[in-house]
C-alpha cells in the first residue's frame, strides 16, 4: 500500500510557503507519492462569475515555479503526482513524464482534457480518475472514453472535514465490484481533531485499497485553504507505521498455506489422526468401525479425507490396536 501527501491549495499562492511544505513532505514524511494540483489557465478551470475566482486565481504559480517543486520532490526520493485542472496544465505536466496524472472528480468528463490525456499519455503513467462525488454512468464514461490501460479510481468524498455517513465505504466497495479490474485509492477527509482520525483512515485503507491520501500540513490546525482535513507530519509518520501492520495483515492472497499454517496442520501432534481402535490383520479391509480420529505423538501422512476415502481398502500387514494409520498400510481393493 503507497501512501500520497496531498498539498493541493494549501499554500494560497505563497510560493515559499509552498516551497517549504514540499520540501518538508519530501524530507521529513514517509510518504511514498507526493502530489500537487497544477493550473495554467484559470480561466479555461472556472468561469469569472465564480464565487471562488477572485480568491483563487491570484494563487498560481510559473510554469518554473512548477518544475522546481517537482525537482524537489524527485531529488528526495519520492514518486510524483500531478492532478491537471486544464488543457495546458496536462501538456506541461506529462512533458515531465511523472509517475501519476490525476484528473479532479470535477473535471471527470471534460472531453477537451481527455482527449489531451489520451494524446499525451504513456502506459508507464498510471492514470488516476477522482470519482468522490461521481456518479456510475460518469465514472463509466470517463474509463471508454480514455481506454488507458494503467488506471487508479481514486475514492474520496470531498466535503472538508468528511462525516462518516459520507463515506460510506459500503457504496465504495459496490463500486469496486463494478470496476473490478482496476487498481483503487481512499483520499480521506475526516477533521484534523477528529479523535478516530486515523481510525477512519486505516478502516478506508481495508476495504482493498493499494493507495491512500492525506493532506499534510506544517501548520497544523492553522486556518488555511483544505486545514480542515490536514494532518501533521508526524500524524502522517504514525499513519504511515499502522498501514504497514496493516500491509502485514492483509498479506499476498495466496491460497496456499505458509509456513505456521504448515507446522499447525500436521495429522498426529496437531490434527487428529485416525487411530485403530483394535487390532488388524494382513487382508482386512478398512471401516469407520475399525478407527477413532485422535491427537497421537506419531504423524500421520493421511488427512481425515485422505482416510474417509480410503474406506473399503485392504489393510496390507498386520497392524495393533493404537497404531496411527498411513497411506503405506492401506491398498486398493482387488
Amino acid at each position: 500500500m503507497k501512501l500520497i501527501a496531498e498539498t493541493a491549495w494549501h499554500h494560497q499562492g505563497d510560493y515559499e510557503f509552498m516551497k517549504n511544505l514540499v520540501f518538508e513532505i519530501a524530507t521529513k514524511t514517509k510518504a511514498d507519492i507526493v502530489k500537487m494540483h497544477i493550473t495554467l489557465d484559470f480561466d479555461e478551470y472556472m468561469d469569472s462569475s465564480h464565487d471562488a475566482y477572485g480568491l483563487l486565481k491570484p494563487w498560481l504559480f510559473s510554469k518554473d515555479q512548477w518544475s522546481e517543486l517537482i525537482e524537489i520532490v524527485r531529488h528526495n526520493g519520492k514518486q510524483v503526482m500531478l492532478l491537471l485542472n486544464d488543457v495546458e496544465a496536462i501538456k506541461f505536466g506529462l512533458s515531465f513524464s511523472p509517475e501519476y496524472v490525476e484528473i479532479h472528480s470535477t473535471c471527470l468528463n471534460d472531453v477537451f482534457m481527455l482527449d489531451e490525456l489520451k494524446r499525451g499519455l504513456n502506459q508507464s503513467t498510471k492514470m488516476v480518475l477522482g470519482v468522490g462525488g461521481t456518479s456510475i454512468d460518469e465514472i463509466d464514461h470517463a474509463i471508454n472514453y480514455l481506454k488507458h490501460a494503467n488506471m487508479l479510481l481514486m475514492f474520496g468524498f470531498q466535503n472538508y472535514p468528511t462525516v462518516y455517513e459520507d463515506v460510506n465505504l459500503n457504496k465504495i466497495r459496490k463500486i469496486m465490484k463494478l470496476f473490478d479490474h482496476f487498481e483503487y485509492g481512499y483520499a480521506d477527509h475526516t477533521a484534523w481533531d477528529n479523535p478516530h482520525n486515523e481510525l477512519v483512515t486505516l478502516l478506508g485503507a481495508a476495504s482493498g485499497m493499494l493507495y491512500i491520501e492525506k493532506h499534510v500540513t506544517t501548520h497544523y490546525g492553522d486556518n488555511r485553504v483544505d486545514w480542515p482535513a490536514a494532518i501533521s507530519i508526524d500524524m502522517f509518520n504514525n499513519l504511515h507505521e499502522k498501514v504497514n501492520v496493516l500491509d502485514g495483515l492483509n498479506g499476498n492472497g495466496a491460497l496456499s498455506m505458509n509456513k505456521g499454517e504448515l507446522s499447525y496442520s500436521v495429522f498426529g501432534p496437531m490434527k487428529k489422526a485416525a487411530v485403530l481402535r483394535k487390532d488388524a490383520v494382513k487382508g482386512d479391509t478398512l471401516s469407520l468401525e475399525m478407527i477413532n480420529f485422535i491427537r497421537t505423538k506419531d504423524i500421520s501422512n493421511m488427512s481425515q479425507v485422505d482416510v474417509i476415502q480410503s474406506i473399503g481398502k485392504t489393510i496390507n500387514r498386520d497392524l495393533d490396536l493404537g497404531t496411527t494409520l498411513m497411506n503405506e498400510f492401506l491398498i486398493d481393493k482387488k
